[in-house]
């Protein structure tokens, strides 16, 4: 067999085996899930009280840049439960967006919603008629979204629509208001449209991020000059 033959019968291989390991899943976790379990939370993911009277909400979470490592493309954000989770997630239509913002940790409660939206704001993922949990987490898939912690603090902003008030879900691993000492070293913080507003505390929150391993590359870069290689060959 020639090395062109050899080097289309390797690739070839590769592509009906899928490339294992070829893409590796890499999760930031901001918080916690194992340590804040106590301080667990329900909106706005499964819980909407009646009291309120209205089915539609907003829900806002800041990250600190200084929680990541460097930049990431985000392509699923995962909650994770800690109670209650044989019950229903809450139904109706939930948009998901992320941007970059100016505004500090603590700083975004108080504000209007759209002021503390960056100039990137992008749609994450549009998910409707109820979500259902993996293995004990909520994972939210979507549209990936470059984070580049140099440019400020990552936002969160969840808009609900057409959702059941009186439904009560699962709860979701969160740093609570009464963590007083954790909330002062936590990257993170809450903004919603009702009640009041909650700093120092929101949902613990992974993020994940395909990358292709460096081996792969090679590998493939192997191939394609083995391919240039059996051309060259032929041609002298």
């Amino acid at each position: 067999m020639t090395l062109r033959a050899r080097t289309l019968s390797m690739l070839a291989c590769l592509s009906l085996a899928g490339i294992p390991g070829a893409v590796s899943s890499t999760e930031v976790v901001i918080g916690d899930p194992k340590v804040h379990e106590v301080g667990q939370n329900a909106f706005p993911f499964s819980t909407l009280p009646a009291y309120y009277g209205y089915a539609n909400t907003r829900y806002q979470q800041v990250y600190g840049a200084s929680a990541f490592g460097g930049p990431i493309d985000i392509r699923a954000l995962v909650f994770y439960a800690s109670g209650n989770t044989d019950a229903p997630l809450l139904a109706g239509t939930l948009d998901v967006y992320l941007s970059v913002t100016n505004r500090g940790v603590n700083e975004i409660s108080g504000q209007s919603f759209d002021s503390n939206l960056g100039f990137d704001t992008q749609l994450f993922a549009t998910l409707s008629g109820g979500m259902v949990l993996t293995d004990g987490k909520l994972v939210i898939s979507g549209n990936p979204f470059h984070y580049d912690p140099a440019l400020g603090n990552l936002l969160l902003d969840l808009r609900v629509a057409g959702a059941p008030s009186g439904h009560s879900g699962p709860f979701f691993a969160a740093l609570s208001g009464g963590d007083a000492t954790k909330s002062l070293a936590m990257p993170f913080s809450r903004w919603h449209d009702f009640g009041s507003g909650y700093d120092n505390q929101g949902l613990v929150t992974g993020f994940r991020t395909s990358v292709t391993e460096p081996g792969t590359l090679a590998l493939l870069g192997i191939g394609l000059a083995g391919l240039g290689l059996g051309r060259r060959r032929k041609v002298s």
